[in-house]
């Protein structure tokens, strides 16, 4: 009576998923991807360093400039940087990441938005 009671008596319950929420995460003709917004900024590469597209990079503030480093090495070096982004990089202790947007290898210059 008592394990054969509780069967009987209690809620079935199933385990389904909510069908909004399946249309919602599926992508077809009218879905839009979001787009990250974030603005890029260009660097001069120096003449020896590599540096290729999805690569991260480690911005350092030194006095009124920001440092770009490849682990140890200086990739680049930028004496004026843009306002808001020598400020992003102060308020984030100094030190921040940068991810390489697109490189031109003629003109030696790079695009990075931060992290």
């Amino acid at each position: 009576m008592g394990v054969d009671f509780i069967g009987r008596i209690s809620r079935a319950f199933e385990k389904h998923l909510d069908l909004a929420r399946v249309r919602l995460g599926t992508c077809d003709l009218f879905t839009r991807v979001p787009i990250e917004d974030r603005p890029t900024f260009p660097i001069d590469v120096r003449p020896n360093a590599k540096i290729e597209i999805g690569q991260e990079l480690i911005v350092e503030i030194s006095g009124q400039s920001l440092v770009f480093r490849d682990v140890l090495s200086i990739v680049a070096k930028v004496d004026a940087p843009p306002a808001d982004i020598y400020q992003a990089v102060e308020d984030s202790c100094g030190v921040a990441t940068a991810i390489v947007q697109d490189v031109h290898e003629l003109s030696a210059v790079a695009e990075v938005t931060l992290c």
